[in-house]
């Protein structure tokens, strides 16, 4: 029987993103029979690098990367609007860690297979982490939560790829949104839908934000489709003022919470769901507190969506 290597000191230098070609990855079947997962293009280390780093943790977890081949898949999953891959930038364009083929191995099994870096500049090595965590650290919304909120995923989901559309092309200025509940454990349930704008789309200073414009004023009372619409055109038009610019963000964002409460009305859910409000945010004022005590809405459509606060 050949002896097992020594793993002494080999794995100082591991880090999360790392790529062993020739490493192989696992999944049981349903009689607990281990059966391989083509692996061709090596395998991508998905633990912590403190984890990967330490010889006294014996273990590690490692996904197959994957090659896309289509266009569109290879954009969307770069875009982050895919979680069951990560990008390997390193590796190529078009390689990915696909996270639902994660298996735990012996560091010992590794010495063999040849290491390289999948990720090597600061903003792909948080990227890379950042997208791993994503996946593993969203949060479960109640059924009739993910129903009333449908509306706004669907639409965003269908415009992502139309950024030449007006709402495609707002789409772009959102970093992020997230919902608040005071208390999910107790129904009905009151939403605060806020939508995080990136930096210096909307002036953060009261003093700064004039009066609204009769032209958003006007739309109030159509219908939160025919409002959306309008309101992203509106955003599109050249050389619009900071107060014209804040108006029409504040009133998509009621125009989104809108339809979600219609959705709630239209379905039956109004005994779980309360109401749904907006807030406008932006991304530089976006306290910690906030954040900690928000939910992220998980939009796989939105490029941004993936990239953390802070």
């Amino acid at each position: 029987m050949v002896a097992a290597p020594e793993l002494g000191d080999s794995c100082r230098d591991w880090r999360q993103g790392d790529v062993f070609r020739d490493a192989k990855s696992f999944v049981f079947d349903w009689a607990w029979n281990p059966r391989p997962v083509e692996t061709a293009h090596g395998a991508v280390v998905v633990s912590q690098s403190c984890d990967a780093s330490l010889p006294s943790r014996g273990r590690i977890q490692i996904a197959p990367v994957v090659r896309l081949e289509h266009p569109d898949d290879v954009r969307e999953a770069a875009a982050g609007k895919r979680p069951q891959y990560v990008a390997v930038p390193q590796i190529g364009s078009g390689f990915f860690a696909d996270l639902d083929g994660i298996t735990t191995v012996s560091k010992t099994a590794l010495l063999s297979c040849e290491r390289v870096a999948g990720v090597k500049t600061d903003p792909e090595i948080r990227e890379f982490a950042f997208s791993i965590a994503r996946r593993f650290g969203r949060f479960a919304y109640p059924d009739e939560v993910v129903e009333c909120l449908k509306p706004l995923t669907k639409a965003l989901q269908s415009k992502a790829r139309k950024e030449q559309s007006p709402l495609g092309q707002a789409l772009m200025g959102v970093h992020s949104f997230r919902v608040q509940c005071e208390d999910w454990a107790k129904s009905p349930y009151e939403l605060t839908l806020i939508v995080i704008l990136e930096p210096d789309l909307v002036p953060s200073d009261p003093d700064d934000i004039g009066t609204c414009p009769d032209a958003l004023t006007n739309l109030i009372g159509k219908t939160s489709a025919h409002q959306i619409n309008a309101y992203a055109e509106y955003l599109t038009g050249d050389g619009r003022t900071p107060t014209e610019n804040y108006f029409a963000w504040q009133y998509l964002a009621e125009a989104w919470a809108l339809q979600c409460e219609e959705t709630s009305s239209k379905q039956g859910l109004t005994c779980v769901i309360k109401s749904v409000t907006a807030e406008l945010a932006a991304v530089d004022d976006f306290p910690l507190s906030r954040y900690l005590t928000t939910e992220s809405l998980d939009l796989d459509y939105l490029s941004d969506s993936r990239k953390p606060i802070g």
